[in-house]
């Protein structure tokens, strides 16, 4: 849906010269500053040309729209001319691919290169669907493609991804359903980060971690009892 333009309209795409970086996140909290759609564009439901100059915190500014056509898209919110499941009041921004019969990519290109990103993200459809976001650098080369990731009928997940620097200036969205026009969706609030969040231990991981710090523990009192004998 939203394949939009580094040259103004070029579309952004997976290139040969890919170089593989980051991980997936799917925790909003970990992506602090914050790109409100509604307070850029409204939500009134207008129709707005590809592409769109936006504005977050932290000092965070870039373009938005439509990724391979330049087709227009719909800024739109949840419960006012979106039935979804995006968090209560959410600001959105919609391929249009309903009013301009055509699915594309959302594009988000930033002004200055990021760390982390992720957004929250939903199918036009009360079916289950997959999800994609892809991360690109200056030079529009490929970061990272995370997913496909399906979801239920009833959810409007959050996909994010971390880098360990700075180096993502632009993402790529895509979500397919089971509508008429895919792909057909929107995705919610972006959250952005300058600095990589620290990684929570998932609950598999605490398992691997756990043993070894045991082993740690036990190293430690075993020469703790050793420099006490010696100092007899």
């Amino acid at each position: 849906m939203i394949r939009k333009i580094l040259t103004v309209v070029a579309g952004l795409t997976i290139s040969a010269g890919m170089t593989w970086a980051g991980t997936l996140d799917t925790n909003p909290a970990d992506f602090p500053l914050l790109i409100d759609w509604c307070a850029n564009f409204g939500c009134t439901g207008a129709t707005l040309a590809t592409p769109q100059t936006f504005t977050g915190a932290g000092g965070i500014s870039g373009l938005v729209g439509n990724n391979a056509t330049g087709l227009p898209f719909t800024n739109l919110q949840q419960g006012n001319g979106w039935s979804g499941f995006f968090p209560a009041a959410m600001g959105l921004v919609y391929n249009g691919a309903q009013f301009n019969g055509v699915g594309d990519d959302i594009a988000v290109f930033f002004d200055e290169g990021v760390a982390g990103v992720g957004a929250y993200i939903e199918a036009d459809f009360y079916t289950s669907f997959s999800y994609t976001m892809t991360t690109y650098d200056s030079r529009s080369l490929v970061l990272g493609v995370y997913g496909p990731l399906n979801d239920g009928a009833f959810n409007a997940p959050f996909i994010g991804a971390q880098d360990a620097t700075a180096d993502i200036w632009a993402v790529v969205f895509d979500a397919v359903g089971g509508g008429s026009f895919e792909p057909d969706f929107a995705i919610g609030t972006v959250g952005v980060n300058f600095a990589p969040a620290a990684p929570t231990p998932e609950p598999a991981s605490m398992l691997l971690i756990a043993p070894a710090l045991l082993g740690l523990a036990a190293f430690g009192r075993k020469r703790m009892m050793n420099s006490r004998r010696g100092n007899n």
